[in-house]
């Protein structure tokens, strides 16, 4: 979590960058909004500490675009510290999934590099995370077939973010938890 922390926390120094193979082009002055409104968001947090007054940022960013991939990732962070589990998981995975999208910047300066790929190595071990407190969850309420998949999809996205090589964080994380289905 760190790593992914370190990414967001990098917004102030690092460049707009676009999915793999994509030809980058101007996002639109939405998405470039939202951008500043995550990153004042994510400053305050990391300033501060506390999730909640960042959250309303994170909310505002969202409001302004729902597409952004990369809001939609810190609200995932912001649910799993919060331990809300079916907010971190919708959220991680409409994230990832927008990342995949052209024009989606992970910065609002040019000064250095991130690419897509590191942004989603650390948000899928994170989700296979949430996969396993939904899986808990499940078998605490005695629905073993929702525990299962949700097993499954933890070892799915786990794995996932292991072969696109973590953050150091995120890959001890990873790495503990497949432990756990030897």
């Amino acid at each position: 979590m760190r790593r992914l922390i370190g990414v967001v926390i990098s917004l102030s120094l690092l460049p707009l960058t676009w999915g793999a193979g994509q030809v980058p082009a101007q996002p639109s002055d939405a998405r470039l909004r939202a951008l500043d409104v995550l990153w004042k968001a994510y400053t305050l947090y990391r300033t501060t500490g506390s999730v909640t007054e960042p959250l309303k940022g994170v909310n505002e960013a969202l409001k302004i675009d729902p597409d952004l991939a990369y809001a939609n990732i810190v609200r995932g962070e912001f649910a799993m510290k919060a331990q809300d589990w079916t907010t971190a998981k919708t959220s991680f995975e409409r994230g990832l999934l927008l990342l995949k999208q052209p024009n989606q910047p992970l910065s609002p300066v040019r000064s250095a590099t991130i690419s897509p790929k590191e942004v989603e190595a650390d948000s899928r071990c994170f989700l296979g995370y949430v996969y396993v407190k939904l899986a808990q969850r499940a078998n605490r309420e005695g629905q073993e077939a929702a525990e299962q998949r949700y097993l499954a999809q933890a070892q799915q996205n786990l794995r996932a973010g292991l072969s696109m090589n973590p953050g150091n964080e995120a890959r001890e994380l990873a790495e503990g938890l497949l432990r756990m289905f030897r």
